[in-house]
């Protein structure tokens, strides 16, 4: 069988597309990596300064009412049926 120059030409566009495929990936996992040509900025340090005001007085802590509970109601005796008189014309 002879080796043509298209079977060459795929095997060599298979490879870069697997380490292009790592590369991508091992950016997507670490963005400060070195393989990243566009790495991000790196982070400005926050600086504290203390502020010259006093701080804001703090509230007491509120007195939270203990909920009422209800004394339970005695059942009742139910009222017997009445006859409810039934029109059926107007």
């Amino acid at each position: 069988m002879k080796t043509n120059i298209w079977d060459i030409l795929s095997i060599t566009v298979l490879i870069a597309a697997v380490v292009v495929a790592i590369i991508v990936l091992t950016i997507f996992a670490n963005p400060d990596s070195s393989v990243n040509p566009f790495p991000p900025p790196t982070a400005v340090p926050t600086i504290f300064i203390p502020s010259p005001t006093a701080t804001d007085f703090q509230l007491p802590p509120t007195w939270t009412p203990a909920p009422y509970v209800q004394p339970t109601i005695r059942p009742t005796s139910t009222p017997f049926p009445t006859q409810t008189p039934v029109r059926l014309y107007n």
